[in-house]
């Protein structure tokens, strides 16, 4: 009897995080785009690079929330915690348009460590119930390694800091994407009858 009570619990679980595989297939196409356009046009006005990271992270942001708002599980409050940060991050350089090179860098160093951190938290819950959440967790280690190197090299030239940022956005986006696939998978498992 009890086994069949968490197998029960650990189905709706998975039907929470599996029905949620678009959020997160969303979340890396718009990483990827990000990514492809710091990347391949590094010399981007202040600007510019402002704007688009300003739209990543208030998109990222907003479906975090819906995330968090959606999936009731033990960890919805890191994914509340991690929307808000992004929507901080984005709001802070919308609202700041004309921000420092180096500030920018600082909120975008920031918003990786404290999103990154998260998002590990995020995986450990989710790898009770899904195998894959490694996915997650390398994407969240990845936002903290990235946040790191640019706090440590601040002054690292702009097409350099362009190209990384462009790199990991695409890399996160990346793993996001195929994590949203898994999650898919997940749900076609659960709706077959036993």
């Amino acid at each position: 009897m009890v086994g069949n009570v968490d197998s029960n619990v650990e189905n709706m679980f998975k039907w929470a995080w599996s029905g949620l595989w678009w959020d997160m297939l969303m979340r890396g196409v718009i990483a990827v785009i990000f990514g492809l356009l710091v990347f391949f046009m590094p010399g981007l006005s202040i600007a510019v690079f402002v704007f688009l990271f300003g739209s990543f992270a208030v998109i990222d942001g907003v479906l975090l929330l819906l995330q968090a708002v959606t999936v009731r599980d033990e960890k919805w409050w890191v994914r509340f915690i991690q929307g808000i940060v992004a929507l901080a991050a984005g709001v802070a350089v919308f609202m700041w348009p004309r921000i420092g090179a180096l500030t920018l860098l600082y909120v975008i160093a920031f918003y990786l460590i404290i999103t990154g951190i998260l998002q590990a938290i995020a995986a450990i819950e989710l790898r009770k119930a899904i195998k894959g959440e490694l996915l997650l967790m390398i994407s969240g280690i990845l936002a903290v390694i990235v946040g790191v190197l640019l706090i440590m090299k601040p002054l690292t030239g702009a097409i350099a800091l362009a190209q990384t940022i462009g790199i990991f956005a695409i890399a996160y986006g990346i793993l996001m994407g195929i994590l949203a696939l898994k999650l898919q998978g997940f749900l076609h498992k659960i709706a077959k009858p036993t």
